[in-house]
C-alpha cells in the first residue's frame, strides 16, 4: 500500500499545496558530523551516527531513490539496524512497509505503544478534520514499543522518548544525547517561527498545541538548547524561534504569511537536490531574519501615540478655527469674535505645546529609543524582586507585561503571574494578548497572565513568594493608596519579598514614612523607601519634566 500512497501524495499533495509555502524540506546532505539528511520530495529522513553506529529517524516514503541518495552520504542501508519512528504516516514509514523495496527489512522499529495501535488496526488514522481514514499501514519489521519518558541506550547513544500527541495519538519525538531533537510532524517552521503542524492533518489540534507547550517547558526547565530538526521544514537551534507560535497551528489551506522568500513553489520538485551539494555543502538552519523583525516585543509607551496624535490634530483644528473666526471678526469689527479667536488660538498653542512635550516624552519612554527610560525603570524594579527556586511571584497591574517578563527572565527556575484589568486610557495598547505576545517574543515560558484588580486581588492570603508593581496605584482614583499597598501585601507569603514602585508623593500616598514604621511594627523586615529620582533610575530634573516626580520604591520582606 505504501507505494500507491506515496505516488498518490506526490500527485495530489503537490497540486494541493503548490505555492502555499507549506513544505520546505532540507536537501540531501549533512547538518553536522553527527546528523545526515535525505530528501524524499517534501519529506526528510535523518541518520544519527556515533561510535560507529547509525540510527535512522523515520523511514520516509516508499521512495525509489532512497538507496541512491544514501550512497551520496556514504551510508549503506544494510548497516541500519535501528529506526526511530515518530509516527506511522506514509511519509514517515513507507520504506519499512511490506510492499517497499525492503532496504531495511531486518531493522528494528522503535515507536510509542500508543502509535502502534494504528499498526494493529485498533484505531484508524484520520485526517481532514476526521473526515477521511487513511489506509492501514502494514509492516513485518520487529518492533520495540516505547513509553513516554523512556530512555534508550543504543551502543552508547542516549535516546529520550517524549510523547507529543496531537498530530497522531501516539506521536513521539526523540531527544538524542541531549543535543538533537527530532520532531517529525510536531512542529512546522514558518518564516516567523515555529507553529503546531498543519491543521488538516492532525487528529486533535488543541492537543497538539498543548503538547508543544509542554515540550518547550521540558526543554527550558532543564536548560537544554538542542538542534530541533523537523520532518518537513528544516532545523533551528533557537528555542525562541522554534516555539514562537506554540499556541497556533499552521493553516494548510492558504498561502503562508509572512511570506518566506526561500520557500519552494512546489516542495515535490527536487531538481536542486544534487549529489555534489550533498557531499560538499552543510545544511543551514532556518533563516531567522523575518522572525526577528516580526516578533519583537511590543511594550507600548507610557505616552500613547494616539494621545500625541490627537493633540496635534486638535492644535491644527483650533488653529484653523481661530484663524477663520479672527478673519470674520476683523471684517465685522466684532470684539466677541476677536476674543473667541484669541481663545481658539491660545488653545491651539496649548495643544501644540503638549504635542511637543508628548513627543519628547515618547522618545524618552520608548523601549527602542535612545534613552530607554521605561526599560531602565522596569529592569531596575525587577532587580529588587527576589524569588526562590520553584517560587511564584505576582506583578500587579502588569500592563504590557514588561515587569512580569523581566522578573521571569531573572528567575528561570521560578514562575511569574501578571494581573491587570486592562482598561482605561491604556486598554488599546495594553492587553492580555499583548502580554502573551511579548512573553513569546522574549522566549519566556515560566509566566502567565490573568485578570485581576489591584483594589481586590483574586488571590488567597499568602499565595506568592514575591509581589511587585510599577506605576499602577497612582492611576487608581477614589481609593486610599496605603490600603492598596496592604491589599497587595495580603497575598504575600510570610518571608516573601516586595518591590513596589510608584509616584509616592505625600499628596497621593500620605505619610509614607509613617507607613513604613507601621509595617515594621507588624513584623515586616528590611522595609525601606528608595527614591529613584536620585540618579538610580532617573535624575530629579528629568523626572520633573516627564511627570515622574516622587518616584519611589517600597521594598522589604514580610
Amino acid at each position: 500500500m505504501s507505494r500507491k500512497a506515496s505516488n498518490f501524495q506526490k500527485v495530489v499533495m503537490s497540486w494541493g499545496y503548490r505555492g502555499k509555502e507549506i513544505f520546505k524540506p532540507l536537501n540531501t546532505g549533512r547538518i553536522d558530523d553527527r546528523v545526515a539528511c535525505v530528501r524524499e520530495w517534501v519529506a526528510n529522513i535523518f541518520f544519527y551516527t556515533k561510535n560507529g553506529t547509525t540510527v535512522m529517524i523515520d523511514a520516509g516514503y516508499n521512495y525509489e531513490r532512497l538507496g541512491e541518495k544514501m550512497a551520496w552520504l556514504g551510508i549503506d542501508p544494510a548497516s541500519i539496524r535501528h529506526i526511530l519512528i515518530t509516527h506511522q504516516d506514509t511519509d514517515h514509514v513507507g520504506a519499512v512497509e511490506d510492499d517497499s523495496d525492503g532496504l531495511f527489512r531486518g531493522a528494528t522499529l522503535y515507536l510509542s505503544e500508543i502509535e502502534n495501535r494504528y499498526l494493529t488496526g485498533a484505531v484508524r488514522r484520520k485526517v481532514s478534520y476526521g473526515a477521511y481514514k487513511l489506509p492501514m499501514v502494514k509492516t513485518s519489521n520487529p518492533r520495540v514499543l516505547l513509553k513516554d519518558g523512556q530512555i534508550l541506550d543504543i551502543d552508547g547513544i542516549k535516546i529520550e522518548c517524549i510523547l507529543v500527541p496531537g498530530h497522531t495519538w501516539g506521536h513521539m519525538v526523540y531527544l538524542i544525547d541531549d543535543a538533537y531533537l527530532f520532531t517529525g510532524d510536531t512542529i512546522w517552521f514558518g518564516a516567523d517561527g515555529g507553529y503546531s503542524f498543519i491543521d488538516g492533518l492532525a487528529e486533535d489540534n488543541e492537543l497538539a498545541k498543548r503538547s508543544l507547550e509542554e515540550l518547550e517547558r521540558k526543554l527550558r526547565s532543564r536548560g537544554l538548547t538542542p538542534k530541533v530538526i523537523t520532518g518537513h521544514t528544516g532545523w533551528s537551534d533557537n528555542l525562541d524561534f522554534v516555539f514562537a507560535h506554540r499556541d497556533k497551528v499552521c493553516k494548510g489551506n492558504r498561502k503562508q504569511k509572512p511570506h518566506d522568500p526561500k520557500a519552494p513553489y512546489d516542495g515535490y520538485d527536487e531538481t536542486d537536490d544534487t549529489e555534489e551539494n550533498a557531499k560538499t555543502v552543510l545544511l543551514e538552519k532556518q533563516d531567522e531574519s523575518i522572525f526577528r523583525e516580526t516578533n519583537k516585543p511590543a511594550y507600548g509607551n507610557w505616552m500613547p501615540k494616539e494621545l500625541v496624535a490627537a493633540s496635534a490634530a486638535g492644535a491644527g483644528v483650533l488653529l484653523a478655527a481661530g484663524a477663520a473666526v479672527g478673519c470674520c471678526a476683523v471684517k465685522r469689527g466684532s470684539k466677541l469674535g476677536k476674543l473667541l479667536s484669541a481663545a481658539l488660538l491660545a488653545g491651539s498653542a496649548g495643544c501644540g505645546a503638549f504635542t511637543a512635550y508628548g513627543e519628547v516624552a515618547r522618545r524618552a519612554f520608548s523601549y527602542d529609543g535612545e534613552r530607554k527610560l521605561s526599560r531602565q525603570i522596569v529592569e531596575g524594579t525587577a532587580s529588587y524582586v527576589t524569588l526562590p527556586e520553584g517560587g511564584v511571584g505576582l506583578d500587579v497591574g502588569c500592563g504590557s507585561g514588561a515587569l512580569t517578563i523581566a522578573c521571569a527572565k531573572r528567575h528561570p527556575n521560578a514562575r511569574m503571574v501578571g494581573c491587570d484589568i486592562w482598561s482605561g486610557a491604556y486598554k488599546v495598547i495594553f492587553t492580555k494578548e499583548v502580554c502573551e505576545h511579548n512573553a513569546r517574543a522574549e522566549g519566556v515560558s515560566n509566566i502567565r497572565f490573568t485578570e485581576g484588580n489591584a483594589v481586590k486581588l483574586p488571590f488567597a492570603d499568602g499565595s506568592f513568594d514575591a509581589v511587585t508593581s510599577n506605576y499602577v496605584y497612582h492611576n487608581i482614583t477614589g481609593h486610599n493608596k496605603q490600603e492598596l499597598l496592604l491589599e497587595t501585601l495580603r497575598v504575600l507569603k510570610k518571608g516573601g519579598t516586595f518591590a513596589i514602585h510608584d509616584l509616592m508623593s505625600k499628596a497621593r500616598y500620605g505619610d509614607m514614612d509613617a507607613f513604613v514604621r507601621k509595617l515594621r511594627e507588624q513584623g515586616y523586615e528590611d522595609v525601606r523607601l528608595i527614591r529613584t529620582t536620585d540618579g538610580s533610575f532617573m535624575g530629579k530634573t528629568e523626572a520633573a519634566l516627564l511627570g515622574l516626580g516622587g518616584s519611589t520604591l517600597l521594598v522589604g520582606r514580610k
